[in-house]
């Protein structure tokens, strides 16, 4: 027999333990005697004013971007851009913003449910903290 055989054995012949009739009850009892001295509060992920540096942060993002299409000029018959200002071309600065927009227009529905899921995932984290702290 090697060592290994020689240890299962050994605790084969060990009686089994089984704890008392009041062993949860005390272990119960003594959870929440130390949950009533040190209680653990809820703390969000994002704070509050976390998330309203992120809905500011967005709402002017999409503020600047939205004036800047609006603001794009038209593309003659010829093809190309007939905007300047003060004399500068601004085609270098529109054609990003309208590729931008072109790829926005075609997000997947996916994404977009997935940025609604934040939207609700942040609604019901408000209404939590707010349900805990009555």
């Amino acid at each position: 027999m090697n060592q290994k055989d020689i240890i299962k054995q050994w605790f084969k012949e060990l009686p089994p333990e089984n704890p008392s009739s009041e062993f949860t009850g005390k272990v119960m009892k003594r959870v929440m005697s130390e949950w009533s001295l040190n209680p653990v509060r809820y703390q969000p992920m994002i704070s509050r004013r976390g998330w309203w540096t992120l809905s500011i942060i967005a709402l002017l993002s999409t503020t600047v971007l939205f004036m800047l299409h609006s603001s794009l000029p038209t593309v003659s018959e010829s093809g190309v851009w007939t905007k300047t200002l003060y004399g500068i071309d601004l085609s270098l600065l529109f054609t990003p913003v309208n590729q931008l927009f072109v790829k926005l227009n075609n997000i997947s529905p996916a994404v977009a449910i997935g940025a609604l899921a934040i939207v609700a995932l942040w609604f019901f984290d408000q209404l939590f903290v707010k349900t805990v702290k009555r």
